[in-house]
Formats: C-alpha cells, structure tokens, sequence
C-alpha cells in the first residue's frame, strides 16, 4: 500500500478533508471495488466516528451500507444543509469591506452561493453581486460601462483597476518621500551656511558670535578684565 490512513478527528479536521485524503489513498493504491472502500473507511475511521456512524444508522449496521452512503451520512451530520432562504439573503446582502482586497471579496461570494441553488444563473449572480457590493466608485462605473459584461470578465477588470490603483499611489508616495528629503536636505544646508545675527558683546561686530570673537584673549580697554570688552 501507498501512504497511510490516520483517523478522523472532528476537532481538528473537516470530514470532507478526511474524505479527499481517502480518495487520493484509493486512486494511488488503485482501489476502484466499493466494498474494500467501505472496508477501509470502517476499519481506519476511529472508533468515536464509528459509534457515531453505528448510531445514525441504527438499527441499520455500516457494513450493510455504501462507501458513498456512509460519506454522506457523516457529511450530513457534521454540515447539515443550511436553509436555502438564509444562505440567499446573506449571498445578495453581502457587500465588500473596507480593506478587502478584491479577490478576497470574490472568495467569500464563492463560499456563500455554494447553498444558494441558483443553477444557470449562477455566473450572473455572482457577477451582479460583486458589480453591485464593490464599493468603489471608480471600479463599479468602469464595470457599468462594459457590454456584455461576464462574470470572470468583471473579475479581470476590477483586479486590474485595483492594481493599477496601488501601483499608482506607491509611485505618489515615493515622489512625496522624496521631495521631503530633498527640503530637509536644503533646509540643513540653508542653516548650515546660515550668517551669525547675533551681535558680538566684544567688538560689537554682528557677524560672528562672542566665542568666536578674535579678540576674546584681549584686555578690555574699560575694565582691563581678559575677554570682556574693547569698547
């Protein structure tokens, strides 16, 4: 045998997970006889599902049902069908939000018609849905002024709108960052090669501070202190 079959744990794992590992395990050993697949799903399953799967069928036995049978009945059980009302009303009702991307908007209307039975009209509902919960303004008119708009064609353009539009504000965001860098660069050398404004208290000069005052080693002529005053 190819591989290994661990037991089913509903806590960490979804049954239609563990049925697709099943599958994958029956295609790569080529076990195509329905009998040995509900052997191997019997025999490898755990015995917590098994009860699980002995008491919904009660007082029917697993042995006496199909690999398909048994699939579904635990199927049923862990995801019962949703009603089809609610999952329409929350398909139709359900809008793009702030800060979701549009393919993650375009994922989450996928999950929600899954229920939803909408049959041929299942492309144009989703196109409609997302034509109409984009919200932005931009994307929706270019979406509106399209003929013959397909769902997978809205798609295209809304993600290629929406690029555009990142790629767009990274370039703005540059130019702005560098023309503040260009300021402080100019503003740093302005103060760099700024001119002294105060006046000197030695000589009276006002081009240069006291401290660098040539005459800061002289006697003052008034007091005779070193440094003080030539006036």
């Amino acid at each position: 045998m190819i591989g290994t079959l661990a037991t089913f744990d509903a806590k960490h794992q979804k049954w239609e997970e563990y049925c697709k590992v099943l599958e994958q395990f029956f295609e790569a050993n080529e076990i195509d006889n329905g009998d040995r697949q509900r052997a191997i799903l019997i025999s490898v399953v755990g015995s917590s599902t098994y009860s699980l799967m002995k008491n919904l069928l009660s007082p029917d036995k697993p042995k006496d049902k199909t690999y398909t049978q048994l699939v579904e009945l635990l199927k049923n059980h862990f995801y019962p069908k949703p009603s089809e009302i609610v999952q329409r009303y929350k398909f139709d009702s359900r809008n793009r939000e702030p800060n979701e991307s549009v393919m993650e908007y375009v994922a989450e209307l996928r999950r929600l018609v899954q229920d939803c039975n909408y049959g041929n009209t299942l492309q144009q509902r989703l196109r409609d849905r997302m034509v109409c919960g984009i919200n932005e303004d931009r994307i929706q008119r270019r979406l509106l002024s399209e003929a013959d708009l397909t769902f997978e064609k809205a798609l295209s353009i809304a993600v290629a709108s929406e690029t555009a539009n990142t790629n767009a504000q990274e370039i703005q965001n540059q130019g702005a960052t560098a023309k503040c860098f260009n300021m402080d660069k100019k503003l740093q050398e302005a103060y760099a090669h700024r001119e002294p404004t105060n006046e000197c208290y030695r000589c009276k000069g006002t081009k240069h501070e006291a401290a660098d005052c040539k005459f800061k080693q002289e006697k003052c002529h008034a007091c005779g202190k070193m440094g003080h005053s030539l006036s």
